[in-house]
């Protein structure tokens, strides 16, 4: 037997592809469905939390079958727990930036109220410019 092989059947870690085939087939499932939810046009603050909720379970699979985590205790799963903290820290912190900010400091995108400007406020006359200059 070679060690490689060794080393799996003493940790119990020598499956057979089956187990490979149906987390994919699940992963295929969740990527339909991550389709399925752009399609369905859901309210404002909803499509982002279903495409990270779904986006999250898919990346969960992927670490903890195909790179193995599910066979590994202790120090590794330790490093991937704090990499998962760290990453829920920056999002938070992006989102609370974001959040906080002055309403006109964020660039506009479609479907939100453009501010108007008061009745009877005068327009503010744009820059002159150089000849030439475009």
């Amino acid at each position: 037997m070679a060690e490689g092989s060794h080393a799996r059947a003493e940790h119990g870690a020598d499956h057979g592809p089956g187990r490979y085939v149906v987390v994919w087939v699940v992963l295929v499932v969740f990527t339909a469905l991550t389709y399925s939810a752009w399609r369905l046009n859901l309210p404002e603050p909803w499509h982002v939390l279903v495409a990270l909720a779904i986006a999250v379970v898919k990346a969960g699979l992927v670490a903890l079958f195909f790179m193995e985590l599910w066979d590994h205790k202790g120090a590794t799963r330790l490093v991937f727990a704090s990499s998962l903290v760290f990453v829920a820290l920056l999002i938070g912190l992006v989102v609370a930036d974001s959040a906080t900010r002055f309403p006109l400091a964020n660039p506009p995108h479609e479907g939100t109220l453009q501010r108007e400007p008061p009745l009877g406020a005068v327009p503010l006359p744009l820059p002159a410019m150089a000849p030439g200059a475009r």
